[in-house]
């Protein structure tokens, strides 16, 4: 806005920044008419608060720079003589742990470097009422105001997700979470859960019986011969499994090794650690890390690495989804080890989407067309007139067409579903030592190499057909 004083050649612009937070004024001289004793440039601190207060601006102004502006004027350029209060937004709450995440344990080594798989204590354990976390509530934002006068609201803070899981609860101020027995703990995503754990003194053999818990079950010596351990959770296992079943939903942990003469299958739902494994059959859902693997039958749909002392897998036969990493794949007898890497299938879903959408259709106008013929139901068939009989006719031919659009769609995608591309994901990385004897497939196509053992590799799949890299 400008502002002219009378009789006096100059202008007074107020300028308002776009967020209303910051006002300027900009004097601007006119012609002069020269007047005796007249000074035409003289502008008062009273005039420029005026021209603020005809402009509205009512807040956060500034008495020094009004003085100085009118005390020494500046023509031509803005002066800064407004500034609003900005918000201040909440912090947001956030959960400060006192145990540590899964992904967070990480495996410890020797003095030597060698991986020391006895000592690792993997599945970490806590005790009745012992505190598992703090949580730090939100705070509200202060609120600011614009040189007009108005409040310009600020943002609270958002309140953090409830940690609170299986046998968990808060302190009465909400601010603590502890445990309710004593137990593993087990993170799903950023919620704790403790799982009761069954504790096994000794070795699983003839003076426990077979084990079946629906927790995390602790055993402190072997899985002896023949036995098998079944749970719900977690399984530790402080020395070896010889010859026996382990079956866990959650993590599997060795201490010393498994051997598997006997003919028995151990299953883990999420990863597996062992120090090593031998002539054992596994099928495992997470990933699995050990020192060796030799003459052993292993299905793993995660990642397996190799670390340790040898670092090396010989004979047998391994699927993996994911990348098996080792320093020595076979050995120098060329003893027959065979390692299939597993594709996915990759499907249309744009396509797939596209059936769902028109088969939900078909279910709709199905389901309209049953509730039609229930209502005529009741109907005695002598009391129904011939057109009445016509319509039901022509209703349940529709009802028929529809029920076969159904299936027909339903196979569609059914065959969309298993026909896709096939892809690849994982990889082998042999750090060290490829040798002969050893049969690399990704899926039913072989990887070929020549007569000579391979070092420093990686070998993987790449736009439809296999690749040796080197590290």
């Amino acid at each position: 806005m400008e502002q002219m004083i009378p009789d006096i050649q100059y202008k007074i612009n107020v300028i308002t920044s776009d967020d209303g937070m910051v006002g300027y004024i900009m004097l601007e001289k006119n012609e002069i008419v020269e007047e005796p004793g007249a000074d035409p440039w003289n502008v008062t601190v009273d005039q420029l608060r005026q021209a603020l207060d005809n402009n509205r601006i009512v807040y956060g102004i500034k008495e020094s720079g009004l003085q100085m502006l009118a005390a020494r004027p500046i023509y031509g350029i803005k002066v800064e003589v407004a500034r609003g209060t900005n918000p201040i937004d909440g912090k947001d709450g956030y959960v400060n742990f006192f145990v540590k995440k899964d992904s967070e344990y990480k495996p410890e080594y020797n003095e030597d470097g060698v991986v020391d798989f006895k000592n690792i204590e993997y599945f970490q354990q806590v005790t009745k009422g012992q505190i598992l976390c703090e949580v730090i509530g939100e705070t509200e934002g202060t609120d600011g105001m614009n040189i007009l006068g108005v409040i310009v609201p600020a943002n609270s803070g958002r309140p953090p997700i409830s940690p609170m899981g299986k046998n968990t609860l808060f302190s009465e101020d909400g601010k603590h979470l502890t445990a309710v027995c004593s137990g593993v703990v087990r993170f799903i995503r950023d919620r704790i859960d403790i799982n009761e754990v069954l504790q096994i003194g000794s070795n699983v053999d003839q003076g426990t019986g077979n084990i079946h818990f629906p927790g995390d079950v602790i055993i402190n010596g072997d899985v002896c011969y023949g036995f098998t351990v079944i749970a719900g959770g977690n399984v530790t296992i402080r020395g070896v499994v010889e010859g026996a079943s382990v079956e866990a939903t959650g993590d599997i942990y060795i201490g010393k090794g498994i051997n598997g003469a006997g003919g028995k299958k151990m299953v883990a739902g999420g990863s597996l650690r062992s120090g090593y494994i031998e002539n054992a059959e596994l099928q495992v859902e997470g990933d699995i890390t050990t020192d060796y693997i030799i003459d052993s039958s292993i299905v793993c749909n995660g990642n397996i690495e190799l670390m340790g002392k040898n670092e090396l897998i010989i004979g047998g036969s391994v699927k993996v989804l994911g990348e098996l990493t080792a320093k020595y794949i076979g050995n120098e007898n060329e003893r027959p080890t065979r390692i299939e890497v597993m594709g996915v299938v990759i499907a249309d879903t744009e396509a797939i989407n596209t059936l769902k959408q028109e088969r939900e259709k078909y279910n709709s106008s199905a389901l309209k067309l049953v509730e039609t013929l229930n209502q005529f139901s009741h109907i005695n068939k002598l009391d129904r007139d011939s057109a009445l009989d016509e319509q039901l006719k022509i209703l349940k031919q529709q009802l028929t067409l529809l029920k076969e659009g159904i299936d027909s769609i339903t196979q569609k995608i059914t065959k969309l579903e298993t026909e896709g591309t096939i892809e690849y994901p994982g990889a082998i990385i042999c750090k060290r030592k490829l040798y002969q004897g050893v049969k690399i497939y990704f899926g039913n196509e072989p990887f070929r190499f020549d007569l000579d053992d391979i070092e420093h590799c990686r070998i993987f799949w790449c736009d439809g057909e296999i690749i040796q890299g080197t590290l």
